[in-house]
């Protein structure tokens, strides 16, 4: 989930990920993805919320250049077309955050498939909500996420637009203020940690309580606590840096998290869920 990085770590990532075991296959509306891996896409469908039972469907794709789905650059990163266990734990959150989100505009980096963000959308009644990404098969896959979604998004009253966004070039960001940033597992080398920084700080800068949402494993990703000790630093132009709490990923939030409960499916897709230790991580401007 990496928008703008090299493929150094690249193997870090696949394994992260769990590998691209699909069934399932839903192969229509994805222009411009291989014909030879277009029937290994599946469409999961989950339930997040402990007290709706509205059911959210993600369709993803087989990551494409296993041996470095980063790319050389962000528009080819591919690590989006697939769904990263830390992004089930961050829409788990979110699936908790209406008194946070309610009439708020919120905006998912780096969203892949979109299923923190459509969370979000769906149960925490935010007035708009930005899935972002570069890769121009990952924005498609997107919008068709928000699609096969629509039914529920409309009854959340949460305007939902996805948007191709480089986080280095300001002309691609919303146009409007955000209230929410939310992303998950984004840094895996130090070299991201600058740019991600800039482009949380650059989103929330008219907004004096605005709150980035984080979720990344507890340990294994590089510069991750970089970024957490500069997002607390007060800037040399007197910026003034964002509060910080943490804490672990309560069990419940790895918990399978297919409508169907099959345990093997859930195994197959997302083995590392249950076994990896997750921190949430909130950072509210001061």
């Amino acid at each position: 989930k990496l928008l703008n990085g090299s493929g150094s770590n690249a193997a870090a990532a696949a394994d992260a990920k769990n590998g691209p075991e699909m069934s399932n296959n839903d192969n229509h509306g994805v222009e411009g993805h291989d014909d030879d891996t277009s029937n290994t896409n599946v469409v999961h469908e989950f339930k997040f919320s402990s007290t709706r039972d509205t059911l959210l469907q993600i369709r993803e794709l087989p990551i494409a250049n296993p041996d470095n789905p980063f790319g050389q650059t962000a528009a080819q990163d591919t690590t989006g077309y697939s769904i990263w266990c830390a992004s089930l734990v961050m829409a788990r959150w979110m699936a908790t955050k209406e008194d946070e989100m309610k009439g708020k505009k919120v905006i998912e980096l780096g969203a892949g498939c979109g299923v923190p963000g459509l969370a979000a959308a769906m149960f925490g009644a935010p007035s708009s909500t930005y899935l972002t990404d570069l890769n121009p098969t990952t924005i498609r896959n997107l919008k068709h996420n928000v699609s096969i979604n629509e039914k529920h998004l409309r009854s959340s009253d949460s305007v939902v637009e996805v948007c191709a966004m480089d986080w280095e070039d300001k002309t691609t960001w919303p146009s409007d203020s955000v209230d929410v940033v939310i992303g998950s597992d984004l840094i895996y080398q130090s070299s991201i940690v600058p740019l991600l920084m800039a482009t949380v700080k650059g989103l929330l800068e008219k907004n004096s309580g605005g709150t980035f949402y984080y979720v990344a494993p507890e340990g294994g990703r590089d510069g991750l606590d970089d970024f957490i000790q500069q997002m607390g630093t007060t800037t040399s132009n007197g910026n003034d840096g964002f509060e910080l709490e943490s804490k672990q990923a309560p069990d419940e939030y790895k918990q399978n998290p297919l409508s169907s409960q099959d345990d093997e499916e859930c195994f197959l897709h997302f083995h590392e869920l249950s076994s990896t230790n997750y921190m949430l991580h909130t950072f509210r401007k001061r």
